[in-house]
């Protein structure tokens, strides 16, 4: 089973984000070394744990760090161990958003992945996102100045508005969407 909760423990936080196999993937040119890194206090900021807990066994995920940028839309970035690699981490993933759509005021998770990141654009798509732009030129790495991939998920609406009411056409008609499924192999050549 994954669990998901609320964390302060700002230590273990720090010790994750820090990890000798994560920092050099989450951090850029701005950023302070592993061991000057801590993590930023503030109510405003969501520390969401996730736990993998069977009937005589816990093993800690990571983290999924929620920060506002309004009040309705939150912006992500995922710290999932080593250990959670794979499909555990993707169905934690998966999950996610159901839960934050339960326990907080956000109703669309947004997320930049810069385009020398492969493995999270594909681990944000696999998750359910969708790619609504392009930040060009907005992320530092190692001295090279890279485009991002802007990902976001909202909330099923418990209302549709009708376009009569918003004067937009909807952009979903007649796209298929696809299930957030991680462990499931796909049957094509």
């Amino acid at each position: 089973m994954i669990h998901f909760e609320r964390s302060f423990d700002y230590e273990t936080i720090r010790a994750v984000m820090t990890h000798p196999l994560l920092y050099r993937h989450l951090s850029d040119d701005g950023s302070p070394p592993a061991d000057q890194y801590k993590p930023i206090e503030d109510d405003r900021i969501w520390y969401i744990e996730a736990e993998r807990i069977d009937s005589d066994d816990f093993e800690l995920l990571g983290y999924w760090i929620f920060h506002p940028q309004n009040a309705v839309c939150w912006e992500v970035h995922t710290v999932l161990l080593p250990s959670a690699w794979g499909p555990t981490g993707q169905l934690a993933a998966c999950l996610l958003p159901a839960w934050i759509w339960a326990n907080t005021p956000c109703r669309r998770i947004v997320t930049n992945v810069p385009t020398t990141n492969r493995l999270a654009l594909h681990f944000a798509l696999k998750a359910g996102m969708r790619m609504y732009g392009v930040n060009e030129a907005s992320y530092l790495k190692n001295g090279v100045l890279c485009d991002q991939i802007c990902l976001g998920i909202t909330a099923p609406q418990e209302r549709p508005m009708p376009e009569e009411e918003t004067g937009l056409e909807s952009r979903g008609e007649g796209r298929e969407e696809e299930s957030c499924q991680p462990q499931q192999q796909s049957s094509r050549p």
